[in-house]
């Protein structure tokens, strides 16, 4: 490289980065720039390329790149390095680090750590040098302050490089190098961290603010990670913000065991601002949650619980750092994950356990009150009380301080009636906002980690609680009321304004007493200590409340054709509360119905069991009717939804998942048979009766929709009790197959027939998922073949390059030759499975040919417009060939095409699409591998076959799948060395037409097994 090329790869970096060129460069887009620039990180050859823009370019755009295609040279071609060359990349890249690194940009220099740290991990067993990397950064510590925060920079990366697994890399490979640096390191590493916070405290390093903020957070980001560390091997994923134990090595015992550690932290945190602050508050929590055997006695650590406990009565008492919402948060997590690592028996017995209360319960109320600033830490404060309450069971009331179950209880009560009214409260404060608040009830996430939390801490005072819970809902039911009987059949936005908001007040709160109601109802517990102590009494109180309210909600619905209708968080909310009080109430439903029995012709009175009695004891005290009559009214629900929204996307996927559930359950599906609503479904299952059919975003709900009705239909006696045979049931879409049938070509194309076809597939496909037997796959299969099989490689060849229409397609196609519980099965002298291998290979050769044949996007995603549908069709191809239906040397015999011509285009579309393609998609890459796997295995011969370029080609993809982090596609790529060098084993030396071509292939490649297994 001269200086002009440096020059043009600057000006090129510019443009990628900026959108300009810099002065007197080439104008041209971004995506051109970056096409070039990518070429850098082609081959290892440009290692000098990159090295002279480092040591010359003055441009920072220039250098990342340079560094980046470094990293990225390094990790692909490590092997082509010798353990010299591997030495010298990293003592070239550490010295200018050394030399230029406080001068560059932020992501320069951190581009170039992590460069430094992937070749540490890569060469980690190669030599002691990659190991010494830690004690050469110690340099860096000792020198300046700038190079000091450089030192910090570079252990935060090594500690992450090595904690996080890099692709391309096995498990084993990664747990290898990262437990031989926790061995060796990590500790090191730790104590640099805090003792580079002790120097920032005690004023030992000479540093302007601005340094000094970046070294706290350098440090404490440092002992975060350590302490984070996967040390044994049991956390691999880093989403979570949950913190489990953590496994400290024993030699970290007398670090985190000593008090001027913590009190070092929280120092800190007093002391300082966000992120600083927060994040030595996340450092405390670690230490909090080290592993209990860390301590070697329990006096110790007892001790050493009782100085966080100290240290959080402190910052409660004086709410130190508590008005920074990022500090909160964390603390509420502290608190969450105290009770999670200690015993509540250990908790009792530390000293001024009994304020500690107090300050938490007083801390919880004030942080509900303002829950507009504490949405998201709400659930960690519900978390400590849940745990509290859940451990005295096993605490004896005598032990530690005087009356602490008496004071919990007080403590508890008093939270939940603080939440309650704070979340009524929340409703009408969000619409006051008009806007400016973010209503908690669409933070899903947050919302379920509340429930979640509830059910422990409302049951520990039942009683109480529901009290509390029935004096509000009464009232608000009363005044529902009232209001809807003004209303009558016309819509909440229809009304006056004042109207409309009371409404909306009092549905906003009903929501929050319909989550509770769902929450605690979905806590109750079969377990024989819990029950028969009359808790389904209260289960009672609480949902015959909200039955009544879904009575209401429905009747008003009904009587205003679906005009009337209530607000969609009430529906999300009524829906929640169904789908527990089905999971606790719905599974005896079978049982419930009859307590005699016969024998011998006489007929014996049984005794009901305490759970029976418990479940009648429940509906008895609800008032509403058997278990019959609440099945009715949910199911009738769930009806009433389907009709009246098919606009609100989120309701018709709750509403099926519940009746999903419900058909799932063995007694609850045996009542749903016997339902007036379940028999209407059955029976007008079309469009014109559920409009939410025709909406183009449901159109997976189609599926689940037609899947959920076939179970139910194809149950025992299922089709006598709804009244409708297979064939009825069948008669709305085999009517449109014939409609569409009929259509010429370009009607078929035309935008009239797209949502039609869309929907047919989709509900054929659901049809076909529940169809797990040979006798009921045979019905549906009579029904499509052979009149309606040809309409399915019409529209693969009219339709292919509209991906709504060919996935829906392709995936039915998927569904149906799928072999699953051996159900395509059938008779010896059928001709049903060959009929059926044809027609699916008519629809994957009309898609192929037309798919490769068209011009690749330019724009938008091109795994959806071009991938996904070759994916599919690949994925059909593999369930026909290895469906063992069909003889397939029928096909050669009577010189049938349709073999042929399905492995012929299968192998064009599984090559033709470029491999770091294949790779890059992992639905893809199981089509692809899967297909090349399954011809080794039953087609051998026709592989052999192919050309050599081809051929090798085949094999170039099977040694790249070998090195995938996959573990299912290298398995299907040694599967597929395996057929074949079975078959050269087994073949080697006869005189075959198959042999011949293998030899043809080793003569071309004769090292071709060695370099298969090479990496």
């Amino acid at each position: 490289m001269d200086d002009a090329q440096l020059a043009q790869v600057e000006s090129l970096c510019e443009t990628l980065y900026t959108g300009m060129p810099s002065s007197g460069g080439e104008k041209i887009s971004r995506e051109e720039a970056q096409s070039r620039l990518l070429s850098l990180q082609s081959s290892a050859s440009f290692i000098p390329q990159c090295q002279y823009i480092l040591d010359r370019s003055q441009s920072q755009y220039a250098l990342l790149v340079a560094s980046n295609s470094l990293t990225e040279l390094i990790s692909s071609h490590w092997n082509n390095f010798t353990i010299a060359q591997r030495i010298d990349i990293r003592n070239y890249v550490l010295g200018y680090l050394a030399n230029n690194g406080p001068t560059l940009q932020d992501f320069v220099t951190l581009s170039l750590i992590k460069l430094v740290c992937r070749i540490t991990k890569l060469g980690w067993f190669d030599d002691s040098t990659h190991r010494e990397l830690t004690d050469d950064v110690t340099k860096f510590l000792q020198a300046t302050v700038d190079h000091c925060i450089l030192g910090l920079k570079i252990l935060n990366q090594l500690v992450d490089e090595l904690n996080i697994p890099t692709s391309g890399r096995t498990l084993t490979q990664h747990r290898k190098t990262s437990v031989s640096f926790r061995d060796l390191c990590l500790f090191k590493v730790f104590q640099l961290g805090l003792t580079t916070l002790k120097q920032l405290q005690t004023r030992a390093i000479t540093a302007d603010h601005r340094q000094e903020v970046i070294l706290g957070e350098q440090a404490l980001s440092l002992t975060v990670r350590c302490l984070n560390f996967d040390f044994i091997g049991t956390n691999p994923d880093e989403s979570t913000e949950d913190v489990g134990t953590i496994q400290a090595p024993t030699n970290w015992r007398p670090v985190l065991q000593d008090p001027g550690t913590i009190e070092l932290l929280l120092d800190f945190y007093a002391n300082t601002e966000p992120p600083r602050s927060n994040k030595a508050m996340e450092a405390v929590i670690l230490i909090c949650s080290v592993r209990r055997s860390l301590f070697p006695s329990d006096k110790e650590r007892e001790a050493f619980l009782g100085r966080i406990m100290a240290g959080i009565r402190e910052l409660l008492k004086n709410q130190t750092g508590l008005q920074h919402q990022d500090n909160y948060h964390q603390f509420c997590r502290l608190l969450g994950r105290l009770k999670a690592n200690y015993q509540l028996s250990e908790l009792v017995k530390t000293e001024g356990y009994l304020d500690w209360l107090e300050l938490a319960a007083s801390f919880t109320t004030q942080s509900i009150r303002n829950w507009q600033y504490s949405t998201n830490s709400i659930h960690y404060l519900l978390a400590l009380w849940g745990r509290l309450v859940a451990a005295v069971p096993y605490v004896r009331p005598d032990s530690g301080a005087k009356g602490h179950v008496q004071a919990l209880e007080n403590h508890v009560l008093n939270v939940i009636e603080c939440y309650i009214e704070g979340m009524l409260g929340s409703v009408e404060t969000v619409m006051r906002s008009e806007g400016a608040l973010e209503d908690p009830l669409e933070d899903d996430g947050s919302l379920m980690e509340q429930m979640d939390r509830l059910p422990t801490i409302c049951r520990f005072q039942y009683n109480s609680v529901a009290t509390i819970i029935l004096a509000k809902f009464d009232p608000l039911m009363e005044k529902y009321r009232e209001l809807m009987s003004h209303l009558m059949t016309s819509s909440t936005e229809s009304a006056p304004q004042n109207v409309a908001q009371q409404v909306n007040v009092i549905e906003g709160q009903l929501t929050w007493l319909t989550y509770i109601c769902g929450a605690i109802v979905g806590g109750h517990s079969w377990s024989s200590s819990r029950i028969g102590n009359g808790e389904e009494t209260l289960d009672a109180s609480l949902s015959k409340r909200v039955l009544q309210l879904a009575q209401g909600m429905d009747f008003r619905l009904t009587s205003s054709n679906g005009v009337g209708k209530a607000d969609v968080k009430l529906e999300m909310a009524m829906l929640y509360y169904f789908q527990n009080f089905r999971r606790v109430y719905m599974f005896m439903w079978e049982s419930s119905g009859s307590d005699s029995m016969s024998m011998g012709g006489m007929k014996l009175e049984s005794v009901p069991s305490t759970k029976q009695k418990v479940y009648q004891n429940m509906f008895e005290n609800m008032g509403l009717g058997d278990h019959t009559v609440v099945a009715n009214l949910i199911v009738t629900k769930i009806g009433k939804n389907l009709k009246f929204w098919p606009d609100e996307h989120e309701i018709v996927s709750k509403t099926l998942d519940l009746l999903t559930d419900m058909a799932g359950g063995y007694s609850s599906s045996k009542l749903l048979l016997t339902l007036d609503t379940v028999k209407y479904l059955a029976s007008h299952h079309t469009h014109e009766e559920f409009p939410f059919l025709n909406v183009l975003s449901n159109a997976r709900k189609r599926t689940t929709f037609h899947a959920i009705l076939v179970r139910l239909l194809l149950s025992p006696n299922g089709q006598e009790k709804l009244g409708v045979t297979f064939d009825q049931f069948m008669e709305p879409i085999i009517e449109t197959l014939s409609q569409l049938g009929a259509l010429d070509a370009t009607q078929l194309r035309s935008e009239a027939a797209r949502m039609p076809l869309i929907g047919v597939f989709r509900d054929l496909r659901g049809v076909a998922m529940s169809l797990h037997n040979r006798r009921s796959y045979g019905m549906l299969f009579d029904m499509i073949e052979p009149r309606h099989m040809p309409l399915l490689s019409r529209v693969a060849d009219s339709w292919f390059d509209q991906p709504d229409v060919m996935i829906s397609l392709l995936r039915f196609v998927q569904e149906f030759c799928h072999n699953k519980a051996n159900r395509v099965n059938f008779d010896q002298s059928s001709p049903n499975g060959i009929l059926l291998f044809r027609a699916t290979s008519d629809v994957v050769c009309a898609f192929g040919r037309r798919a490769l044949s068209a011009s690749a996007p330019t724009s938008g995603d091109i795994y959806k417009s071009k991938y996904k549908g070759m994916s599919l069709a690949l994925s059909i191809i593999n369930s026909a060939l290895g469906g063992n239906y069909v003889c397939f040397g029928v096909f050669a015999l009577y010189n049938d095409p349709a073999l042929e011509n399905a492995l012929d285009i299968s192998l064009k579309m599984a090559l033709g699409i470029p491999l770091e393609h294949v790779v890059a998609y992992p639905k893809l890459s199981s089509s692809v591998f899967g297909f090349v796997e399954i011809i080794f295995r039953n087609h051998i011969k026709t592989t052999l076959a192919l050309d050599t370029s081809v051929f090798m080609q085949l094999m170039n993809a099977v040694h790249e799948g070998l090195q995938s982090s996959d573990a299912q596609i290298s398995s299907m790529c040694a599967n597929s060395i395996d057929h074949l060098a079975t078959f050269y084993y087994e073949n080697s030396g006869k005189d075959k037409p198959e042999v011949h071509n293998f030899n043809k292939h080793l003569a071309a490649q004769q090292d071709l097994f060695t370099s298969l297994t090479a990496t």
